[in-house]
């Protein structure tokens, strides 16, 4: 449902993409304009309308009629900005309106978006097409949705967001695209989740409520193809239907052959502050969590890394019976990257080889060829890049990479560091029989004897696994063990 709006605010913001000329306010460049924006989101009637005003022009987009065309009952508030030439092929964008987006799904629910006010200011780049310089803010961000989802049963979400602001620049990039950085800041986030459940499915009832005091989205790309981009955006606009992009493949095909990569590189960092979960079993809680993305484009050069930390976790105190509370973890970060598979190879493949006019529309037994694509090596590279689990009495930190692929047993190195052992033994001797950690605790001690004593009092294991399919524990061969 989000991307809805997305579409609106992308739109708004983004369809300037051919070049336009260094205008004068009149009818003539109004109609032109017109022209030019029907040319990506259609000419149907209504859906755009220039007027020359001053020294600049309005711009009303209008989606409800492309709405109504695909037969869906939906309402969104028409997108109005004011754009005016400046020099060097420049255009000043300025945006000030409230939106709405209603979606009636029938049976499947419904959706009610409002964002009482947004307020953007822009230059618009055409050597670049995109934003040279762009900020703004939108306040008052509200969400209501009904879904009846056939495993929890009916679910209501409704949020709320005090305020989003932007600050995004363009500059060209190297490989003729942009590259974009953009700031946002989050105000005050509240969201109730709700389900009916099913108990004949096992299923229970589920009341949340999330409250994040803000937090930053931080988003860097680099090299991005904003032309082929809004050509893509065009084209699925003006192709609503299997049928029509079955027709004009041949349009898709070059089309998206010339947004490749997408873009080079993408980093985005994000941050929720003071972050609380309400819910039947009490109040769960989180100073902050983090979250980092790093990914190649479409490129041969393949690369996901992605991070998630939480740090200052805590969990209702009716969940944890007395003797555990010292087990329970306060700060948790996983961080992983995988690398060396190529996309643009497998990209270009499939691009050649689809027939959307076919079912199925790619040859029988094409994945045989596209895996040796986009794995060259036959493997991939897993590395666990330092990842930590601690609190006051413990701190255990892993870090590692491997090798790994279908036709062969994954291979590598890792190394585990732990504090606190001693104590996380005396915990789980001293626990209740009925917990049932007398196994835990064997295993433990069978750990604690293979592994080596750092001059810092912490316990290292140092894990090797080979081709031949053995796995070494600081030398030693665990299935060895008596």
């Amino acid at each position: 449902m989000k991307s809805k709006t997305s579409l609106i605010l992308s739109t708004s913001v983004l369809l300037f993409a051919s070049t336009l000329s260094h205008a004068f306010a009149g009818d003539e460049e109004a109609a032109r304009l017109k022209k030019l924006f029907s040319s990506y989101l259609t000419d149907t009637k209504g859906v755009v309308d220039v007027k020359a005003d001053g020294d600049g022009y309005v711009v009303r987009l209008d989606f409800n009629p492309l709405a109504a065309q695909s037969g869906g009952t939906v309402k969104i508030t028409p997108v109005e900005f004011k754009m005016a030439s400046q020099s060097d092929g420049k255009w000043q964008v300025v945006q000030d309106q409230a939106l709405t987006l209603t979606m009636d799904l029938k049976e499947q629910g419904a959706v009610d978006e409002k964002i009482g006010s947004i307020k953007i200011s822009g230059i618009f780049d055409e050597k670049l097409n995109y934003f040279s310089k762009l900020t703004g803010e939108a306040t008052d961000i509200s969400l209501v949705q009904k879904m009846n989802d056939p495993n929890s049963g009916a679910v209501d979400i409704s949020a709320t967001v005090k305020s989003v602001q932007i600050d995004q620049t363009g500059t060209p990039s190297a490989n003729g695209g942009v590259d974009v950085v953009s700031k946002y800041t989050i105000g005050n986030l509240v969201e109730n989740i709700n389900t009916a459940g099913k108990p004949e499915s096992g299923m229970p009832p589920m009341n949340l409520v999330i409250n994040a005091a803000g937090g930053n989205y931080d988003l860097d790309a680099k090299g991005f193809k904003s032309k082929p981009f809004l050509d893509g955006l065009a084209f699925f606009i003006a192709h609503q239907t299997k049928e029509l992009v079955s027709k004009d493949q041949a349009t898709l095909k070059t089309t998206l052959k010339d947004a490749v990569p997408v873009w080079e590189n993408m980093l985005v960092n994000a941050k929720l502050n003071t972050v609380t979960v309400a819910s039947q079993y009490g109040q769960f809680g989180v100073d902050t969590v983090e979250v980092v993305v790093d990914v190649n484009g479409i490129t041969k050069d393949g690369k996901l890394r992605e991070k998630i930390a939480f740090n200052g976790f805590n969990v209702p105190a009716a969940l944890v019976p007395p003797w555990a509370t010292k087990l329970v973890p306060k700060n948790v970060s996983f961080d992983f990257t995988i690398s060396g598979f190529d996309l643009a190879s497998p990209a270009q493949m499939i691009l050649d080889q689809l027939d959307l006019s076919k079912e199925p529309p790619l040859p029988e037994g094409f994945e045989q060829v596209l895996m040796p694509a986009f794995m060259p090596k036959g493997t991939v590279d897993v590395t666990l890049n330092p990842t930590s689990i601690d609190n006051e009495t413990y701190n255990v930190k892993i870090e590692g990479s491997l090798a790994a692929g279908p036709a062969a047993l994954p291979t590598g190195k890792a190394k585990i560091s732990a504090k606190g052992v001693d104590e996380i033994m005396k915990i789980i001797q001293e626990a209740p029989p009925e917990a049932g950690l007398q196994q835990g605790a064997a295993l433990v001690v069978v750990a604690k004897g293979m592994a080596k004593a750092e001059a810092d009092g912490s316990l290292t294991w140092n894990i090797e696994a080979s081709p031949d399919g053995k796995v070494l524990v600081n030398g030693i061969d665990p299935t060895k063990l008596k």
